[in-house]
């Protein structure tokens, strides 16, 4: 963004244009998306769209940042209260679970996430959300259940969100019966992925 908001009108400006380009995204390819398609569907001024962005590809970035926080801020809440699960496994699947139903419900979270490649477009090569993600998931994880395998924490995390970004992408691909197996074997590839962090050595080798 050029500029952060400083007054509520500004910051509603922000929110209809982000809403509006997630809209779009939804229907359009990104290429077909532009930034008068964005102001007229937002319904603000060119001029305020300039106040806040040099074009549309900084819409999309702000976009992911957007959704990537509303994602986190909704697995802290679930840490920070008496919602989630005792076990590391029941709360991974959890944390899935508010991933996929975002996927569905949230304008434009499906086609902007992470440091996700959009139609060739890269976000922002200066910023790894995927390392950002993995060091939010992993500090949360580990303060609730520990590090009791020995294996490196974020790293580890990180290919764990990877992996799942990838793999629900291709979910979103198939048909819904395909997609549903996928879903379930992103969740048996996770559960071995983190066992080396979150399992004792001992459950390591007793468990297939």
């Amino acid at each position: 963004m050029r500029r952060q908001p400083v007054q509520q009108r500004g910051a509603a400006t922000v929110t209809a244009i982000l809403d509006a380009c997630a809209n779009l995204l939804n229907e359009y390819d990104y290429d077909d998306i532009t930034t008068a398609r964005i102001v007229d569907v937002a319904g603000v001024p060119i001029g305020s769209f300039y106040q806040y962005f040099p074009d549309k590809r900084s819409v999309v970035h702000a976009l992911a940042l957007r959704g990537m926080e509303t994602y986190l801020r909704e697995v802290e809440e679930l840490f920070a209260t008496d919602l989630i699960a005792d076990t590391w496994r029941e709360a991974m699947a959890q944390v899935v679970a508010v991933y996929t139903r975002m996927v569905g419900e949230v304008p434009g979270f499906g086609r902007v996430r992470f440091s996700d490649m959009l139609d060739s477009h890269r976000l922002d090569a200066s910023v790894d959300q995927y390392e950002l993600m993995a060091e939010r998931l992993a500090e949360m994880f580990v303060n609730r259940f520990g590090a009791p395998g020995g294996a490196p924490v974020v790293l580890t995390f990180r290919i764990a969100v990877q992996t799942a970004d990838a793999l629900f992408k291709l979910a979103e691909r198939v048909g819904p019966e395909d997609g549903a197996y996928v879903a379930g074997t992103a969740n048996e590839l996770l559960t071995r992925v983190l066992r080396p962090v979150l399992d004792e050595p001992q459950e390591r080798t007793q468990r297939p």
